[in-house]
């Protein structure tokens, strides 16, 4: 895999957080952190897992995703997506877009219309998701929809992107059945106030 040259992840630990692992080597619950990432970093860096050492999200491996997408400043953590493709695509990767920081701010963000508005000019699949509680699976949805591509031609990208989010918001959520155990990694929820 080629990363972008002159960008490293720095304090950013949103793929720390957001999704769920299932290896043996390593258990994690989607929206909880790793306890082994600790102020802004992992702490068991040099020896952390393959599939740890192994993950870029796209800011780092694509290029077209600019300074402003790096998920802790931009609220979206863009993944290389290889499954769930539709036939009809010439294309067999796609682009998966999960709003993990405040998803209606980021939907109204004009960078953020630009990159959906070209991907679906161009016919390059995109998915928005939202992630699920704790322990839950995202919610996915693919964005070229014949509605998705009338938004385009007709200039309301940024409606049909809330309308988009408004689904996601109403998922029914299904909890994450772990298939491997013996090393959760998952730090404990934070209780709730009250």
């Amino acid at each position: 895999m080629t990363l972008v040259p002159g960008r490293d992840c720095g304090d950013c630990t949103v793929c720390c957080i957001a999704p769920s692992i299932d290896k043996p080597e390593i258990q994690k619950a989607s929206n909880a952190a790793c306890r082994h990432c600790l102020g802004g970093g992992c702490d068991i860096y040099e020896t952390r897992p393959p599939v740890c050492r192994s993950f870029y999200c796209a800011w780092r491996t694509v290029e077209i995703f600019g300074d402003e997408w790096r998920p802790d400043k931009s609220g979206v953590l863009p993944q290389i997506e290889t499954e769930g493709i539709p036939a009809h695509f010439n294309y067999t990767t796609g682009i998966g877009l999960m709003l993990v920081g405040n998803p209606l701010r980021t939907v109204r963000q004009k960078y953020f219309q630009d990159f959906v508005a070209t991907g679906i000019r161009n016919s390059i699949p995109l998915f928005l998701s939202l992630p699920g509680p704790r322990g839950y699976h995202a919610a996915t949805g693919l964005l070229n929809t014949p509605e998705m591509r009338d938004a385009v031609a007709r200039g309301t990208v940024r409606q049909a992107l809330e309308a988009a989010l408004l689904i996601l918001r109403q998922w029914n959520f299904k909890p994450v059945q772990f298939a491997n155990s013996g090393n959760d990694v998952s730090m404990p929820p934070v209780p709730e106030p009250g």
